[in-house]
């Protein structure tokens, strides 16, 4: 918000002498960065403390702020170093928009005239990195010369390729395809069409239309507003949705930020368009609105000192104006009305290393260190019930030397009815990375994953599955595999080979999944596990915008009913980087 401030006034043609000063004093800044960075040609990797660069720094008055765009033939690491221009590269630069300098400016929380942190130079380009038009970024301080005090900073940041498109079969008889421009004419403004073609449908043909906007007039604001047939709104039931809606965010970009909310306003309805018999068929519609805010205390604190206390109320609302007939299963409890407000009170400290190769294919990562612990409190109605619900959270993540690190959670929660705790939900979680282990020319991380979750005097919550993330990835699940307690662990290995076709990145990869849940008042290490085995190939080009492409191929030693054991994915558009916020919106325990 500062900096649109000091940019406000429109943008004039800026004399010769000025541009060839910006010129001049990005060539000398270009060996700094890398130097800054420590990046050797040819992709050395190196874990380093994100606002270490800057500390030499602190306190010095910022003179000037400069932004510079680095087009795809060249390098972020080395500014001065270019790639093989090839006609791929050609085509992309003369088909791509480069993304305005005001919109990296809306961008910004430091400012003109004002003392440099390096604590928030190093948020602001983590922040600048997690954009989804932004490739990567750099910032880079240069010293003003016969002026001890002063400096100027200079931004790099280098686009993806923000046209794109998709294609997937989602069945047998279906196949989904989305076209977009996540960064249409340079503005930081995505647009996206989406369809299904499906023959069992009817309609055959089903469509969304999207569009949103980041960091509203330099507000740090995103709006996104859509209209879809594809269930991917805010879906709450069980059936096809249609749904039109409404998002606005302004995330905690920063401990320096005082302010963070969002606002979700959706009209969801179900539409039979699969010919389900009407005694089958849920037929429903439903309203949503979700409000929250927040107040970041502690931003003036010492530079050194990160130690942040934030509170924050939400408020959400849930209304149907139409039920399902259907008034068995467990089901049953996703169609009635209920509301919750809710607080949260948040002590955190946490700052980030900048490391590659964790979710991402050379990509810069930021992996988070520090401590976050909350306290929630609030009220819920649903059902007819009235029930005061309280719950704890502490998270802890932890960067060795060495290049491992390691975040762990415990998390509880329930409510209070009748001098009584109903549906109390306990999760404690454990995952640890490998450091990258190089041989040859391949990189090779390792990754385990442990939870267990357990659901106390269950009255209204749903039951554990093994059939999601904290389970089993892609098992049909029953009934029989419902439960009250589940213990699951994940293993993968993932090797990361040189690009080899049209900057493609490839990066094999074997895992192994055990899950075991346990129905009410049974004894979890007494039930037979459940396994997922197999292995598959990820690839990404990461000037590109749109996401990983992976081939998964699944083995089921044990399955419920006569499915079958094998099974073959191929998923588009996965989001795969490292990505962690410092505050989220006050929640219930997520556990399935």
């Amino acid at each position: 918000m500062g900096a649109t401030a000091t940019h406000a006034q429109k943008v004039k043609p800026k004399p010769k002498k000025e541009e060839e000063e910006k010129k001049t004093l990005t060539q000398k800044v270009s060996k700094r960065v890398m130097k800054l960075v420590k990046q050797n040609p040819g992709d050395t990797i190196v874990d380093q403390k994100s606002e270490s660069g800057f500390r030499q720094y602190q306190g010095k008055i910022i003179r000037k702020i400069i932004v510079n765009h680095i087009g795809f033939e060249r390098n972020i690491n080395d500014t001065t170093k270019y790639r093989v221009v090839n006609t791929v590269t050609r085509v992309a630069n003369s088909l791509h928009t480069d993304t305005k300098e005001q919109v990296i400016r809306n961008n910004l929380f430091f400012r003109t005239n004002k003392p440099l942190d390096p604590y928030k130079l190093a948020d602001n380009e983590r922040y600048l990195r997690d954009l989804p038009f932004i490739l990567d970024a750099r910032i880079a301080v240069k010293p003003v010369r016969g002026n001890r005090d002063m400096v100027d900073v200079i931004i790099y940041t280098r686009d993806v390729f923000s046209i794109g498109g998709s294609l997937s079969a989602k069945s047998k008889t279906s196949v989904q395809y989305r076209i977009y421009d996540a960064n249409l004419a340079g503005w930081g403004q995505r647009t996206e069409y989406r369809s299904i073609i499906d023959i069992d449908r009817d309609p055959k043909f089903g469509h969304q239309f999207l569009y949103s906007k980041n960091s509203i007039k330099g507000t740090l604001i995103n709006g996104t507003i859509s209209y879809t047939q594809l269930n991917t709104g805010a879906s709450y039931g069980l059936e096809n949705e249609s749904a039109l809606f409404l998002k606005l965010d302004r995330p905690l970009v920063s401990p320096y930020t005082r302010w963070a909310g969002g606002l979700e306003l959706s009209r969801n309805w179900s539409v039979n368009v699969f010919g389900a018999e009407a005694a089958d068929f849920r037929d429903y519609s439903y309203y949503v609105k979700d409000l929250w805010v927040g107040y970041n205390i502690g931003i003036k604190n010492r530079v050194e000192n990160r130690n942040r206390h934030f509170v924050g109320i939400r408020t959400f609302g849930q209304s149907f104006n139409q039920t399902p007939v259907q008034e068995t299963g467990e089901d049953t409890l996703l169609y009635r009305n209920q509301q919750f407000v809710l607080g949260q009170f948040t002590f955190y400290n946490q700052n980030f290393y900048r490391t590659k190769y964790v979710y991402g294919f050379g990509r810069t990562e930021d992996v988070p260190y520090g401590t976050r612990m909350s306290i929630l409190f609030g009220q819920t109605k649903q059902m007819g019930l009235v029930r005061p619900y309280a719950g704890a959270e502490f998270e802890k993540s932890v960067f060795h030397k060495s290049g491992d690190f390691m975040q762990y959670a415990v998390r509880v929660g329930g409510y209070q009815y009748n001098k009584g705790l109903q549906d109390v939900v306990m999760l404690a979680s454990a995952n640890l990375f490998s450091r990258l282990m190089l041989w040859k020319k391949l990189k090779i991380r390792q990754s385990i994953g442990a939870s267990y979750t357990t659901i106390a005097n269950r009255n209204t919550s749903l039951p554990l599955r093994i059939d999601n993330d904290m389970g089993i990835e892609r098992f049909n699940s029953d009934s029989t595999t419902w439960g009250t307690q589940r213990l699951s662990l994940h293993l993968e290995t993932v090797v990361y080979i040189p690009p080899t076709l049209l900057g493609f990145h490839f990066a094999p990869f074997a895992f192994a999944d055990m899950a075991m849940v346990a129905p009410e008042r049974e004894v979890l290490i007494k039930q037979k596990p459940y396994f997922g085995l197999g292995g598959g190939v990820r690839t990404r080009n990461e000037n590109l915008i749109f996401g990983t492409i992976e081939l998964r191929m699944f083995y089921f030693p044990r399955v419920t009913e006569d499915l079958s054991r094998f099974r073959i994915t191929v998923s588009s558009n996965l989001r795969v980087k490292f990505s962690s916020s410092f505050i989220k919106a006050p929640s219930f325990i997520s556990y399935n």
